[in-house]
C-alpha cells in the first residue's frame, strides 16, 4: 500500500510541475533551460512513479522515452562543446537502455 501511495504521488506531482511549467511560460521560451528543467523533472517523476506502481512495461518504458527525448533536448540547450554533449548522451543512453533492460526481463 505504501508503494502504491508513493508512486500515486510522484505521477500526480510529476503532472503538477509538467503543467505548471506549461503556464509558467510562454511558448517562445519552451527551448530554453528554464522550461526545460520543468519539464525534464515532472517527466522523470512520472516515469519513476510508473516504475513504482509496476504499470505495464510499455506505458513505463514509453515514459522513460518520453523523459530521455526532453533531456537530450535540455542538454543541448546549455551550448556545451560537442565533446560534453556527446558524452552526456553516451551516459544518458547507457542509464536509459540499463533501465528498459530491466523492465523487459
Amino acid at each position: 500500500m505504501g508503494l502504491q501511495i508513493l508512486g500515486w504521488t510522484m505521477v500526480v506531482v510529476g503532472l503538477i510541475v509538467d503543467a505548471w511549467g506549461f503556464v509558467e511560460f510562454p511558448v517562445n521560451e519552451f527551448l530554453k533551460s528554464d522550461f526545460l528543467s520543468l519539464i525534464v523533472s515532472g517527466a522523470v517523476l512520472i516515469a519513476g512513479g510508473l516504475a513504482v506502481l509496476k504499470m505495464p512495461a510499455w506505458l513505463t518504458i514509453a515514459a522513460i522515452i518520453v523523459a530521455t527525448i526532453v533531456l537530450a533536448l535540455y542538454i543541448w540547450s546549455f551550448r556545451m562543446g560537442i565533446a560534453n554533449t556527446l558524452i552526456s548522451y553516451i551516459i544518458m543512453f547507457a542509464i536509459v537502455g540499463w533501465l528498459i533492460s530491466l523492465l523487459l526481463k
